[in-house]
């Protein structure tokens, strides 16, 4: 069993405060809004194209629109976009940002760069009948994945960065981890959850840059064999996903961003 414990973080310092297993409220650090049309989950605002393109062209228009193309980075964000997409045409056919055009079943994600892909392909899928190298998402793929050729005229999800505010009367907190006795956890962390990851000063810098990620839930702060100090940053908590929870053969802190 583990609890948590919260580094309320003022300016550059921080206060410690130790409290219950369920200190992290579930209110949003944030109020975030989107403009018409677009449809918000997290800090993202979402859409489809409302004409038919190629992928390429796909692109082009989701960036017409002040976003670009998107790619689900996890089941909730994937399910998000399923259920937006019906409520425009039950049987939706869209194009999301990944492809094999580089390497044949080598599949890349835009924004997923740097750890292996989220990729929810359909049963027998991709099967690249016919060079098919763009993936897209469709009710008839049974909200699943499915490879075809980029040429095809599809739909295609955009997101774009909503317009959120912090909340002033709500500081900033980073939850980490403890066990039965209030002793930091320094071994154990969420895994196979990564945003995306980079070398870091410490929890305070780790957490700020989470709060303002698009998608990001927590947070891990792991070190390298050179001592070293990267952060993870992850698109999920641990109590969201358990099983993923872990403990490490290496110095790994586990983290979420609270406001209470």
């Amino acid at each position: 069993m583990y609890s948590l414990k919260c580094f309320a973080v003022l300016a550059i310092t921080y206060v410690i405060t130790v409290l219950g297993s369920h200190i992290c409220l579930s209110e949003p650090a944030v109020t975030c809004s989107c403009q018409l049309q677009w449809q918000l989950w997290q800090n993202g605002c979402y859409r489809l194209t409302p004409s038919r393109h190629s992928w390429d062209d796909a692109k082009k228009a989701c960036k017409d629109m002040e976003g670009k193309m998107a790619a689900p980075r996890s089941i909730e964000e994937l399910k998000f976009i399923v259920e937006m997409a019906r409520k425009v045409d039950r049987d939706y056919v869209a194009w999301i940002a990944c492809n094999d055009l580089e390497v044949e079943g080598t599949w890349k994600c835009d924004g997923q760069e740097g750890r292996e892909p989220f990729l929810a392909w359909n049963t027998q899928q991709p099967d690249n009948a016919g060079n098919q190298d763009c993936a897209l998402i469709s009710a008839l793929h049974n909200d699943r994945m499915d490879d075809a050729r980029c040429q095809a005229q599809l739909r295609a999800f955009c997101v774009r960065q909503a317009a959120c505010t912090h909340l002033p009367t709500q500081p900033r907190q980073y939850c980490l981890s403890t066990d039965t006795h209030g002793r930091l956890l320094n071994s154990t962390c969420l895994l196979d959850h990564n945003i995306r990851e980079f070398i870091t000063q410490g929890v305070a810098a780790c957490g700020s840059a989470c709060a303002k990620e698009p998608g990001c839930r927590s947070f891990n702060i792991k070190k390298t064999e050179e001592g070293k100090k990267v952060c993870q940053l992850n698109n999920s908590t641990s109590s969201e996903d358990k099983d993923k929870f872990q403990k490490t053969h290496y110095f790994c802190m586990y983290s979420e961003v609270c406001f209470g």
